[in-house]
């Protein structure tokens, strides 16, 4: 059951996402960096438990479209720092906004004590499985494609469709 209901969830969050031309990848992403503001390439992979040369390709994307910038890292030239852009930051508002509506339409049947409760339940178990708060497992196995290709205001559904 709890496999079922938490993949409904993120269907209905990716589709949510999907006219900013997003996943809930490259929502994560934005919100990490928003939490950690020059944070290197490679720190960001290392938390989302990901290779970094996969996770070039997803910054590269981020960047072509003005949501994140790479500036030089003062302590190590050998290293980018990563700072979300004006247009990230309003992206990020707009996926909270988001998120919020989101979550509301999904816990409607819940009263404000059941969500508390569902909440507390769902932190204990990400705990005991050691899972980061706000990190998807998922990201270990993220294609490095996840905002290539796309239009603005895609779906990764519509991306796929059309390349086959």
């Amino acid at each position: 059951m709890l496999a079922q209901v938490g993949g409904r969830a993120a269907q209905e969050f990716a589709k949510a996402l999907s006219p900013l031309g997003l996943t809930p990848p490259d929502a994560g992403i934005l919100r990490l960096l928003s939490l950690s503001p020059g944070i290197s390439q490679q720190e960001l992979a290392r938390r989302l438990g990901m290779h970094a040369s996969r996770l070039v390709a997803v910054i590269d994307a981020m960047e072509e479209r003005g949501l994140v910038a790479r500036e030089a890292n003062l302590s190590d030239r050998r290293l980018y720092s990563l700072q979300l852009s004006e247009a990230g930051r309003a992206t990020l508002s707009a996926i909270a906004r988001i998120a919020r509506q989101h979550d509301e339409r999904f816990c409607a049947a819940l009263s404000e004590d059941e969500r508390s409760q569902l909440r507390g339940l769902l932190e204990k178990l990400a705990t005991k499985h050691g899972l980061a708060p706000g990190i998807h497992p998922g990201y270990r196995t993220l294609r490095s494609s996840s905002m290539e290709n796309r239009a603005p205001g895609q779906s990764g559904s519509q991306e796929r469709a059309q390349n086959g």
